[in-house]
């Protein structure tokens, strides 16, 4: 980092930071909206509601970014492919959120950073260490420790859990390559169209119409989920990604909060050791991405990675 940019970095940690952390609690707070609305309606309804509600928050920050023209992807073939991945990683996040406890699914949505780890190798052609190898293995095996060594009760939910986790990654992998050639705003904008154009013909084929409480709670989830998206855009904007990035961690806390006092989903003591050891392993690996110069992962916990994190890097 240059001379001035650090001389400048004080002041602009502690705006990033509490913008980091807004958004991070508010795709939380969507996802546990999502969990409360979504038990009687198909995936494809509450898809479709959702991602119409989160354009508008992407559409004020696109105002204040150079206006429509700023929606205009530059890169369409990057975009769209990322899009149509971070669409179907988002059905099976919200469907599997209806399904099992809100920190069973962060568990395993978070090692979306370990498969990129493992992915990088032969999409990027990145050379990963040992360090990195090992700090995936730990976080894996924190992974499994959240979701019950025993594996008796695994389901539709861990297994449509995993397959986001997957897409996150690949999703992330195409935002590599898109690196600082394209603007936040288009690749947001895209990834609320592809939901609504994925979900739209089977959410009209197994229509059903939500009652207020539904569409208030899908409404709610949609706004939180575009404002968390335009928050970690401004968190990023003048602060490092590196600073900003820890604070993804912070929704396995809001998940514990929100799974105990609106679910009764109590947390056994083994899932905090598995946190601890996922958590663990995502800042080393942030901390060796840092170190690397490489660009750093920012995640919304269901392998969405916002566009701005593409293109900020702390060197």
């Amino acid at each position: 980092m240059a001379p001035a940019a650090s001389a400048a970095l004080p002041s602009s940690v502690l705006p990033g930071i509490g913008f980091a952390v807004l958004s991070y609690a508010s795709f939380s707070t969507a996802d546990a909206a999502v969990k409360m609305a979504g038990g009687r309606l198909s995936v494809f309804v509450v898809a479709t509601i959702v991602a119409a509600f989160g354009l508008l928050p992407v559409l004020v920050l696109a105002q204040g970014n150079g206006g429509p023209r700023a929606l205009v992807p530059r890169l369409w073939g990057l975009v769209l492919g990322r899009g149509a991945l971070t669409a179907a990683c988002a059905l099976c996040a919200w469907k599997a959120f209806t399904l099992m406890p809100l920190a069973d699914a962060y568990a395993i949505l978070f090692a979306s950073p370990i498969l990129v780890t493992a992915l990088s190798p032969w999409l990027l052609g990145e050379t990963v260490g040992w360090r990195r190898w090992t700090a995936s293995a730990v976080g894996f095996l924190g992974v499994l420790l959240m979701i019950r060594p025993d594996f008796a009760t695994l389901g539709i939910g861990h297994a449509l859990a995993l397959t986001a986790a997957l897409l996150g990654a690949l999703s992330f992998i195409i935002l590599r390559r898109i690196g600082p050639r394209e603007p936040a705003a288009p690749v947001l904008l895209t990834v609320f169209l592809a939901i609504m154009l994925v979900s739209a013909p089977f959410a009209i084929a197994t229509w059903t119409w939500p009652r207020w409480e539904e569409l208030l709670l899908l409404a709610t989830a949609g706004l939180l989920q575009g404002a968390g998206q335009a928050a970690l855009v401004l968190a990023t904007r003048h602060t490092p990604a590196a600073v900003v990035a820890p604070f993804q961690y912070s929704q396995m806390l809001w998940a514990v909060l929100f799974g105990a006092l609106l679910f009764g989903d109590l947390p056994q003591p083994i899932l905090f050791v598995g946190m601890a050891l996922v958590v663990g392993s995502g800042l080393y690996t942030l901390w060796r991405e840092t170190v690397r110069a490489r660009v750093v992962t920012l995640g919304a916990a269901r392998g969405e990675v916002p566009a701005r994190a593409g293109r900020v890097t702390h060197r």
